[in-house]
C-alpha cells in the first residue's frame, strides 16, 4: 500500500510546487476517480479600480507619458486568446474592458488561468498569437488607459 503512496505524493508535491511558482488561487486536480481541490488563502487579486495592488502600472499610469502600457503574462505557458478552440477571441484590437475582465488564458500543466486586465482600458495591439508560449512578465496586449478617474 505504501508504494501506492508514493507516486501520488509525488504527483501532489509537483502540483503544490507548480502552484508555489504561479499566482494561481484555487486548483482543482482529478484523475482516475481521484479529485483534489484547494484554494490558497492570503492572495491578494487586484480587484476591479485598485491601482494600489499593481504598483508598477499605477506608478506608470498616473505619469502622462506616450509609454505604451501593457498587460503581461501572469505565468509561464500557452496563451489561448479565447476560452476554447471553436469560440472567437475573448478581445479584438479596439475592445474596451473593465479592471478584472478576462483577455486571455494561459495554459500549463493542463491547468488554465485567466490573464485580466488590471485597468480599465482599451486593446490596442494583440503582441502574441494564439497557441504561441509566453513567459512570466511577458507583454500580451498593447493598452491605452480608459476612465483615467477611476485609477487615481
Amino acid at each position: 500500500m505504501g508504494d501506492k503512496k508514493n507516486p501520488l505524493e509525488e504527483q501532489l508535491k509537483e502540483l503544490i510546487d507548480f502552484c508555489r511558482e504561479t499566482d494561481l488561487r484555487e486548483v482543482v486536480w482529478e484523475k482516475n476517480g481521484t479529485k483534489i481541490s484547494f484554494q490558497r488563502s492570503g492572495i491578494s487579486a487586484v480587484p476591479a479600480g485598485s491601482a494600489k495592488q499593481s504598483p508598477s502600472m499605477a506608478e506608470t499610469a498616473d505619469k502622462a507619458s506616450p509609454e505604451p502600457f501593457f498587460i503581461r503574462s501572469n505565468m509561464v505557458g500557452t496563451f489561448h486568446r479565447s476560452d476554447s478552440k471553436d469560440r472567437p477571441p475573448l478581445v479584438v484590437e479596439g475592445t474596451i474592458v473593465a479592471a478584472g475582465q478576462p483577455v486571455g488564458t494561459i495554459e500549463a500543466m493542463k491547468i488554465m488561468k485567466d490573464v485580466v486586465s488590471p485597468i480599465p482600458c482599451r486593446i490596442s495591439k494583440a503582441l502574441v498569437a494564439d497557441g504561441h508560449a509566453v513567459e512570466y512578465g511577458q507583454p500580451l496586449f498593447e493598452i491605452e488607459r480608459e476612465g483615467a478617474e477611476e485609477n487615481v
